[in-house]
Formats: C-alpha cells, sequence, structure tokens
C-alpha cells in the first residue's frame, strides 16, 4: 500500500514525467542549483563560506560552512549526484519547519551508507554503498504523504514511516573529507487546477472581463482591459505553476499576493514578464522595480513552463526548470512589507499573451523555516535602508558621518586630492559645480583606481541610486580606505559626504557597480523615486491608515486634528489642502509625542513640505502628492502622538484634513520603539534666532533642514560645530554644495525652488553627542526649520537662549 502511495505521488509531481528510480534527466523538476553561485542556499544566519560552485557542481569540505536552502515542502521528490573523498561524507538535512532538528541522512561509502537519524533517533542504518573512484552516485529521495525512501545507485537502502503533517526544510554540509554534489532537482506535486479550461470561474478583474476569454483550453487576452484578470480566492504559501506564451516584445506579469483592491507592483509583487533581453529590476522574472532576476531561461514566443513557489517571506521561481529568481524579501528594504497573502493574477498590458494548465499546491501558513528569519548580519547597505525606512535613523547604529569639500583655482590642468579617507566607510553623496577633468578612486592603498571617470560622468560608474547627475547620491563602499584625485582640472567646486560604520559591519570595497551591495536595494531606492514621481506611497493594508475630521479654522484657531495612543510609528504624513497653503506660513502643523504638553516640532506646513514647494511631481525619497501633499519622515512615540493644525493668519483656512499610516507597537515591538529616538525640531522665523540655521543641545541626529531664501542674498555657511568642535568641510560662501548645486533644482533628497532651500540628512544624517550647532554667515535670515532625531529621554530640555520652538 504505502509503495502504491509512492508511485501515485511521482506521477503527480510538477514537470515529472519519469516514475522509475533513475538518475536526474532533463524533463524532471527544477534545479536547486545556479550553475555559477550559492543563490538558494544563503539562509544559515552567515555568508556561506568554503565552498565553490563551476558550472552546476557544488565542491565542499569538512570546514565548509552548513548550506541552509531558502526551500521546504511536505511531499516532494529529490534527485541529485554526489561524491565523496575516501573516508568522506555528506549530511543532508531535512530541518523541521518552523523549528527543530528534523531529519539526517549520512551519505558515506561503505556499510552505513544512507543511515537516517531523527534528532538522537535512528531511523535506519542504511546500506552498503560500493566505492566509486571515478564519477559520481545517483540518488533519489522522495517523500510521499507517511512515506519516505531513498534510493541511491538505483537500489532502495530504505523505506521508512514518516508522520504526514511534518514540513521540512533542506541543507547541505560536507561532514568529513571532501564532497560533489550536482544536478540537484526537486519536484512537488501539482495540486489542484485553478483554472477549469472551460470558461473563466474563479477569476474576476476591476476591469473589463470581457476582454478576456478562453480558448482551446487557454487565457487568452483579447482587447486592453487595463487591469489584472485575479483569482477570487487569495492565497499566502503555495507552489504554482503554469504555461505561458507572449509575442515577441510583449509585456504581461503574474501578480503574487495582492490585497483584493490593491496593485501588485505597490502592494503585493508583480513577477515580470517581459519577451526581451535583459535582467534589470524591470526585466523578464524580475519582481517588478524591486529586484531583478538572477537569470532568464525563457524562450522566446513558444510555450514556457512557470513555477513559483512563496513560503513566508521566501520567493522562488524557475522558469523552463531553471532556477530564475530567489529572494529572502524579509531582508528586502521594500519587499519586506508586502503581503504575505492575496490574489494571484495576469496582467493585461495590452499584449498577445496566453496562460495555460494552471495548478496550485497550498502550503500550511507561516513563514517557513524559522532559521529563514534570522537578523542578517550589520551591512553597509544600512545606509540605504535607512532612506527606505527612514524611522531607522532613530536608531543609534553607530553609524557616523562626515564632509569634505575643496574649493580649486589654476591657471594649468593639474592634479589634486580631493579626499583621503579612513574606513570601513561609504561615500553617499557628490555634489559638484561646473565638473571637469578626471576623478579616480583608489580604494585600500591600491596604486591603480578602480574607478576612474570624467567628472560630469562619474555617476554612471558608481552604484546607481537616482536618475540625478548632480548631486550624485550613491552608496561607494570602502574596507580600508578611499583616496579620490581631480586629475587635469583647473578649477573645481565639490563636496563630498561620507559614513564610517562600526567594525563589526561587513563593507567590502567597491568591485563593480553595485556588485558589493545587496541585489536589488539599489533599484528599489531608484524605483521608490518613481513612485514618488507618480505621487503614489505604498498603503499596505497590513498597517493602517487613520484619517482626521475634516477641519475649518477660523484665524488664530488652533485644533488637534489626530490623537493616537500607545506605542508605534508613523510612517507618513498626508496632508490634505489647497496648493496655495504652501506658498505662506499661514498653516502651521504641531505634533507633540509620549504625552508632553509642548511640541515636539511646531512649524508652518511648507516648511514640513519644503519639497513641493515648487513643480509637485518629481523623482524623489521623501514626497508623495497623490490624494493630499505626503512627507514620509517618521515619527516613533512610546506612549501617544497628537497631530494639531493652527491657523495663523487673517483669513480663514477651510477643508483641511490629516491622514497618517501607523505601525501599532505592541510586546517587544513596542519595547524597540521606545528606545528610539523621537523626532523634534527647530523652528525660526525670519529675522529670529540670529545666525543660527540649526542648534540643538543634547545628543542625537539632525536629519533635515528646510530654509527660507531670501529676496537679496543666500547665506553662506561660518561653521558646522558638534559638541564644541568645528567641523572641516561645511564652511562655504553660499548653500550650493550644501543643498546640491547652484540655482533651482529638485533632486532626490534636496532642492531650491519658489523661494524655499531643503535637504533631507538621511543617507549622512549628522550625529551629536552634546549639541550641533551650525551657522550662517549673515546677520539675518529667513525662517527656517531644522529636523533632529534626539534621545526619548530628552523631553522638556532647555532651550538655548535664543532658540524658539513654539508659534
Amino acid at each position: 500500500m504505502t509503495r502504491h502511495l509512492s508511485i501515485a505521488l511521482c506521477a503527480a509531481l510538477v514537470l515529472c514525467c519519469h516514475t522509475t528510480l533513475l538518475p536526474a534527466e532533463e524533463s524532471f523538476g527544477v534545479k536547486l542549483f545556479r550553475p555559477d553561485s550559492l543563490v538558494g542556499w544563503q539562509h544559515a544566519g552567515a555568508e556561506p563560506a568554503g565552498w565553490t560552485m563551476a558550472k552546476g557542481v557544488l565542491s565542499g569540505t569538512a570546514d565548509s560552512t552548513l548550506l541552509l536552502s531558502g526551500f521546504a515542502f511536505g511531499d516532494f521528490e529529490l534527485r541529485w549526484q554526489w561524491s565523496v573523498s575516501e573516508a568522506g561524507a555528506w549530511k543532508l538535512s531535512l530541518p523541521e519547519a518552523p523549528s527543530g532538528s528534523g531529519l539526517a541522512i549520512a551519505l558515506r561509502e561503505g556499510d552505513d551508507g544512507g543511515r537516517l537519524t531523527d534528532g538522537d533517533t535512528q531511523l535506519s542504518p542504511g546500506g552498503t554503498i560500493e566505492r566509486k573512484p571515478e564519477g559520481r552516485h545517483t540518488a533519489l529521495l522522495r517523500r510521499a504523504g507517511g512515506t519516505l525512501e531513498l534510493v541511491v545507485d538505483d537500489r532502495r537502502l530504505w523505506e521508512v514511516d514518516i508522520e504526514p503533517q511534518r514540513r521540512f526544510g533542506l541543507g547541505l554540509a560536507v561532514a568529513a573529507g571532501e564532497g560533489e554534489w550536482a544536478d540537484l532537482r526537486l519536484a512537488e506535486p501539482a495540486g489542484e487546477p485553478i483554472f477549469n479550461g472551460a470558461d473563466l470561474t474563479g477569476w474576476w478583474t476591476p476591469g473589463d472581463l470581457s476582454k478576456w476569454r478562453v480558448e482551446d483550453g487557454q487565457i487568452v487576452r483579447t482587447e486592453r482591459a487595463g487591469d489584472y484578470l485575479r483569482t477570487e480566492k487569495e492565497y499566502g504559501n503555495f507552489t504554482v505553476s503554469l504555461e505561458y506564451q507572449m509575442r515577441k516584445g510583449t509585456n504581461s506579469g503574474l501578480g503574487l499576493r495582492t490585497p483584493r483592491n490593491g496593485w501588485p507592483s505597490s502592494d503585493g509583487m508583480e513577477l515580470q514578464m517581459l519577451d526581451r533581453p535583459g535582467l534589470g529590476k524591470g526585466g523578464h522574472m524580475s519582481i517588478y522595480g524591486n529586484l531583478p532576476p538572477v537569470a532568464i531561461a525563457d524562450q522566446s514566443e513558444q510555450w514556457n513552463r512557470l513555477v513559483v513557489k512563496a513560503e513566508g517571506y521566501m520567493i522562488t521561481a524557475w522558469e523552463n526548470g531553471e532556477l530564475v529568481q530567489h529572494y529572502n524579501t524579509e531582508h528586502h528594504p521594500e519587499l519586506r512589507h508586502r503581503n504575505l497573502r492575496g490574489w494571484l493574477g495576469f496582467q493585461d498590458h495590452g499584449n498577445w499573451t496566453r496562460f495555460r494548465n494552471i495548478r496550485l499546491l497550498e502550503a500550511p501558513e507561516g513563514t517557513g523555516l524559522d532559521a529563514w528569519r534570522q537578523p542578517p548580519p550589520k551591512q553597509a547597505a544600512r545606509v540605504i535602508d535607512r532612506v527606505m525606512n527612514p524611522w531607522l535613523l532613530a536608531e543609534d547604529d553607530g553609524i557616523t558621518s562626515g564632509t569634505v569639500s575643496r574649493s580649486i583655482a589654476s591657471e594649468e590642468p593639474g592634479e589634486h586630492v580631493l579626499a583621503e579617507l579612513t574606513g570601513p566607510g561609504a561615500v553617499v553623496r557628490i555634489a559638484q559645480i561646473e565638473p571637469e577633468g578626471t576623478l579616480a578612486f583608489y580604494f585600500d592603498g591600491e596604486e591603480a583606481p578602480r574607478i576612474e571617470a570624467n567628472a560630469d560622468a562619474v555617476h554612471k560608474a558608481l552604484p546607481e541610486m537616482s536618475e540625478y547627475e548632480n548631486p550624485i547620491i550613491t552608496c561607494l563602499t570602502y574596507a580600508e580606505s578611499l583616496r579620490i584625485v581631480l586629475r587635469d582640472a583647473r578649477r573645481a567646486d565639490c563636496r563630498i559626504d561620507y559614513v564610517t560604520f562600526p567594525a563589526d559591519y561587513c563593507t567590502p570595497s567597491f568591485t563593480g557597480r553595485g556588485t558589493e551591495l545587496p541585489r536589488g536595494w539599489t533599484d528599489s531606492l531608484v524605483y521608490r523615486q518613481l513612485k514618488y514621481r507618480h505621487g503614489q506611497y505604498r498603503n499596505p493594508e497590513v498597517l493602517p491608515r487613520v484619517e482626521s475630521d475634516t477641519l475649518n479654522l477660523a484665524p488664530g484657531a488652533a485644533e488637534p486634528a489626530l490623537s493616537l495612543e500607545g506605542a508605534g510609528i508613523v510612517r507618513y504624513v498626508r496632508l490634505r489642502v489647497g496648493n496655495q497653503r504652501l506658498e505662506n506660513d499661514d498653516l502651521w502643523l504641531a505634533v507633540a509625542v509620549d504625552g508632553e504638553l509642548e511640541p515636539a516640532v511646531a512649524a508652518p506646513v511648507r516648511y514640513w513640505l519644503a519639497g513641493l514647494a515648487g513643480p509637485k511631481s518629481y523623482h524623489n525619497l521623501v514626497h508623495f502628492t497623490r490624494n493630499g501633499f505626503g512627507m514620509s519622515q517618521a515619527m516613533p512615540f512610546g506612549n501617544g502622538i497628537v497631530f494639531s493644525l493652527r491657523n495663523a493668519g487673517e483669513e480663514p483656512i477651510n477643508g483641511v484634513s490629516l491622514e497618517v499610516c501607523l505601525e501599532p507597537a505592541k510586546g517587544d515591538r513596542a519595547n524597540e520603539v521606545a528606545a528610539m529616538m523621537r523626532l523634534r525640531g527647530v523652528y525660526r522665523p525670519a529675522g529670529d534666532g540670529g545666525d543660527a540655521l540649526a542648534r540643538y543641545e543634547g545628543a542625537g541626529r539632525l536629519v533635515a533642514l528646510a530654509c527660507e531664501r531670501s529676496e537679496d542674498a543666500e547665506p553662506g555657511i561660518e561653521q558646522l560645530r558638534i559638541d564644541g568642535q568645528a567641523q572641516d568641510g561645511w564652511a562655504a560662501a553660499n548653500l550650493d554644495l550644501l543643498m546640491g548645486r547652484p540655482g533651482e533644482f529638485q533632486a532626490s533628497l534636496s532642492g531650491r525652488t519658489e523661494g524655499m532651500a531643503w535637504r533631507y540628512f538621511w543617507l549622512a544624517p549628522v550625529r551629536f553627542r552634546n549639541a550641533l550647532e551650525l551657522t550662517a554667515a549673515a546677520e539675518s535670515l529667513g525662517g527656517r526649520l531644522a529636523l533632529f532625531y534626539v534621545g526619548p529621554c530628552q523631553k522638556g530640555r532647555e532651550p538655548l537662549a535664543d532658540e524658539s520652538v513654539t508659534p
């Protein structure tokens, strides 16, 4: 009876065309190895070490680290080839999901080959595996319901009973000597059809369903309906398999885990389907906008087989059996916020597409193996994470920042050292005025530069984080040192902002354009700016949005708009009001936290939203404009937060309201939020506060500065003093390099237009322990607002003598 069940399972396996006990074949299952990397096997916590992967053959020794895959399954069949040195052994582990040691198989040559244990209990002593000095052994491991069997070299070593409800991960290690492992393939049961081949029962679209039809057992898009064809049912963990065909150059997509009225590329995920070459963030098999594929394996204009596996935060895709996409999205700065349950669907992009043989195997709820959820090692890419998730700026992560500025004027072209930096660190911003000559970057004391490019085109050689050429935002990492040299230039005006990491951060030096950074992180940053360009902000349904009543404010009136209790983080604030309120100081927004009577920040809304002073739609990382004016400067609070609006003008302000996106915090998360710094601000109206652009006593970080521009002349910077010490690189005749460049412009984190100038220091926040003072080279200044993250225990501090916190 058990044997018959095993054969029945094998016949149903995804892509499995053979049920006999044979070596892995080209037609069987999906490949679990990439031929050139360990993608899919990097989930044991630390980075794998001691392994080589060449042409699909994995080689390791007893000194190699454990490899833990990102795959988990119930019923399955694995096939592979393996070899060991004399007295060598492999350990194939099947850790229990979500936790537990699970099963282990010792693969060695000799009398006890294939020994099976369940924790400390032996389930089978194994059997004899003959020595094979040349070539590799073949193996098959099949689990069907309550039975698990192992076959080596076409000989069954054992068949044991096992609880059918158990679910396992997959790990590999060399237990002794040396070993090789090759052609590892997996098949799972295909599951149930979710398309009946006859009509669209079980599918819907908010568009026009008549634009889709069923023809010869295929879903066919006929005319553009402008939306996704979606399943009525929502799915969490699953393996879905299908076949698709597209015409050359056409575009579609597979929507995954999207809320009913959401959009995959914003709220769920879109696995891009594009019959064009390319591996970019919008290329075929990318998670659109956020994660390039590791490979493409489609056959243009042919029927292609696609398998997608989703388990918790782990997403994997295979095309025609090849592993083309894999990521633990919990460790991605954007995708970690996406839904873990939702509809599946096909995108209507106005192109000819067909889908057939759509089957889905549902898996139990959960997030897979607990081991997958271990925090990753600290890494330099945190500077990107902080920009994508600004509440991380409120954590004291030990990262410090610095600035180098150079002004050069000579009669003849020459060579000039612009910066000599000590690692571990990263250059995160370069601002230049009329760049000329060649920039060369020397890493870690090397004699030859790893980067050499024209100064006006150097952005093309650095990790890309923005479409803007100046100022450049990037993450150019160096482990030991970085020397930046300008050659063949008569003049130069530049400012270089950098960060320095604590010693326990993994900070590899630049080896290629973004290759030392996690895959997809810079792409996600660029895509965020595109979304903000269109006024959008991801609104995950997993987080509540809270809206105020619509207020009508008489002159001089101040009213609380929203009051939230408990602990949490306000992810964004959206103000619904007319454009004209961003042109003067009449409407004020005040925020009080943790039960304090005085606001932590109070200022006219045009300073809060300085980046929207000019044209409202542009690529940036802070502001968005759909359904109101939004700002994503995060606001942690431990004991309530209150938003109030005030009319400081002489005319009524009617029809104004607020919306916030809230991450409520409970339990351990509440404790984490309680320890975060709080957002506090210092606003000074025009003519008040002397020469201070920003000033604060206490410990924290300067994260933003918005200034009203004078009609006569913009002030220069006299100096920045941190904890009483003057800082290099800040003194300047004007604000050009601080903001990014001369004239009016809008960029990712800074700009100057319509009487306002602003800079968000999210890439390089200015850290201070006792006090910060940024002074201008001018006697009278326009209005200005400085935003800080400061310790949660600093409420009620005494402001400096000339400081004005409230209107």
